[in-house]
């Protein structure tokens, strides 16, 4: 069931960082301190150990005996590792090791057991063949998890989030992700950039008409910013390929978060690359915070 969080408890207090250990994982680490030490967060660390089929159990292993020694050798070494890096990256940290047989799946389950508010995922480089089939974690986690999941591309020095910038386009669910947008604006004290990108590509629009959108957008963006008690100041209005103008302003304005609602998908549709928040995410050199969609109510 989706979690829903009504607009007026927005606000993030527990947050977990799923690691697997690798470079990838630990570019989380600065942002989880910045979050931390800004908003107070109580943290939390999940590494999930691979569960295979009982058949590979018991042809690897002897006794029930065995393998229960192996398995809690390799929790504790994982417990250790996680405490290890909360020490050396001064960051208070609750760790927890799972076993489990989809990684994504238990993630989400711990997190919606525990309350918690905001999912912290590395992003993994992606090949050529994962830019049309989904395979790792963290985008099966874009796709199921029904609470926020904060992806970092890569390690960047002197954290600090100054500026976010949510792209809407007028759905229902862009809707709901300004006004998260603007409750972590207020909660991280940053400057709020909202983007919307016409796909009028090579269409010729009287200016008259062109002006007319932009003050009826205009409109909309503050009408939402009014019902939630806040001011925007920089809204920006352009015209192309949407994913990739979104990073240009991003990179022009010197973003340092972007928030994007996710799309529901069912079937096959799951397998496939294509949606905007997801180019987004595959190319942005900056954090994206995917928000599921319908997360909030409103």
């Amino acid at each position: 069931m989706m979690k829903k969080r009504n607009s007026s408890n927005l606000e993030i207090k527990k947050i977990v960082w799923a690691t697997d250990f690798s470079k990838e994982s630990r570019f989380c680490l600065p942002y989880i301190k910045y979050f931390s030490e800004t908003l107070k967060t109580e943290n939390h660390a999940l590494h999930v150990l691979p569960r295979f089929s009982d058949w590979i159990y018991e042809t690897v292993f002897s006794s029930d005996g065995e393998l229960f020694k192996t398995v809690e050798k390799t929790r504790q070494k994982s417990l250790k590792k996680i405490e290890n890096y909360g020490k050396r990256s001064n960051i208070p940290i609750e760790p927890r090791v799972v076993e489990g047989r989809m990684e994504c799946d238990e993630i989400i389950k711990y997190a919606n057991e525990n309350g918690i508010d905001m999912i912290f995922a590395g992003r993994k480089g992606i090949s050529e063949i994962e830019q049309i089939l989904i395979g790792s974690t963290t985008s099966r986690l874009i796709r199921n998890s029904d609470i926020p999941v904060f992806v970092i591309p890569k390690a960047r020095r002197g954290i600090e989030i100054e500026k976010i910038l949510c792209p809407i386009d007028f759905n229902e669910p862009s809707m709901m992700e300004l006004t998260y947008a603007i409750s972590l604006a207020r909660q991280l004290r940053a400057k709020l950039f909202v983007v919307h990108i016409a796909e009028f590509f090579n269409y010729r629009v009287p200016v008259f008409k062109r002006d007319k959108l932009i003050d009826k957008i205009n409109k909309k963006i503050v009408s939402i910013a009014e019902k939630n008690d806040y001011e925007i100041e920089n809204i920006i209005y352009d015209m192309g390929e949407p994913a990739k103008k979104i990073i240009e302003i991003a990179k022009k304005n010197k973003i340092d978060v972007i928030t994007m609602a996710s799309h529901q998908r069912k079937g096959i549709e799951k397998l496939f690359l294509g949606s905007i928040s997801e180019k987004v995410l595959m190319y942005s050199g900056i954090p994206v915070l995917i928000l599921p969609p319908y997360y909030i109510a409103i």
